[in-house]
């Protein structure tokens, strides 16, 4: 397929490398902000930086590497612009939407597909490694699971099924572990630095992948909220 790619987002240039080393095309990238300039000239160089409308009519996939907030009006704008139809795959990577943000795109005929990576992006090399140990949330309308699966295939990670209904659900705890991990691990990171001790954060590095990896082999745990005070 002809890939292009919407938005500053380090996420974008980082799955588009990837899909182009599992043998498809890329034709272009709207990006705007300077850093995002410079991580497709690092990442994908070869790519033609161009212009919105131009880089989707080119594309047979679309992916939208661009905020929550901003997905149902850019589809909404692509869509009245004529540029979605039948031959079109819409892709956004938001952890907060399922694909019926891209109602408008749809609408037109396009497949409509929420791709979330569970991971951070540093919109650098790195990520393609991360990219293939991690899972990616995927939702489709039922008949095209299969094509939202199979594009989470070819970036080399595992697709999880998350439907609709339990969007809100998967971005609450997608939020809670990325915010919490992130609080802790920075407290612990501060006590170490005002205590003057060096590199604290190779040195608490172990315990933290210790303790996450026996967390995840736990079964879950049910909190009474009585006990939280």
């Amino acid at each position: 397929m002809k890939i292009g790619v919407i938005g500053d987002a380090p996420a974008g240039p980082v799955l588009a490398k990837a899909w182009a080393a599992a043998g498809h095309e890329l034709v272009g990238v709207f990006v705007e902000g300077p850093e995002a300039i410079g991580r497709v000239e690092a990442l994908i160089p070869d790519v033609p930086i161009a212009n919105m409308a131009a880089v989707v009519e080119d594309a047979d996939l679309v992916l939208l590497a661009i905020p929550s907030n901003d997905i149902e009006i850019t589809c909404a704008g692509l869509a009245d612009l004529g540029l979605f139809g039948p031959k079109k795959i819409v892709v956004h990577l938001s952890p907060l939407k399922g694909y019926e943000a891209l109602a408008d795109a749809a609408r037109f005929g396009a497949i409509p597909i929420a791709l979330h990576p569970v991971m951070h992006f540093t919109g650098t090399s790195m990520d393609l490694t991360v990219l293939k140990n991690t899972s990616i949330a995927v939702s489709a309308p039922e008949p095209l699971t299969s094509i939202a699966q199979a594009l989470a295939i070819e970036l080399g990670s595992e697709p999880v099924l998350v439907l609709e209904h339990q969007r809100a659900a998967y971005a609450e705890a997608f939020g809670v572990a990325s915010s919490f991990s992130s609080l802790v691990v920075q407290q612990a990171i501060g006590i170490l630095e005002e205590a003057e001790i060096e590199n604290p954060a190779r040195l608490i590095a172990p315990v933290v992948r210790s303790a996450v990896e026996q967390a995840l082999s736990q079964p879950s745990m049910k909190i009474d909220p009585e006990d939280a005070f």
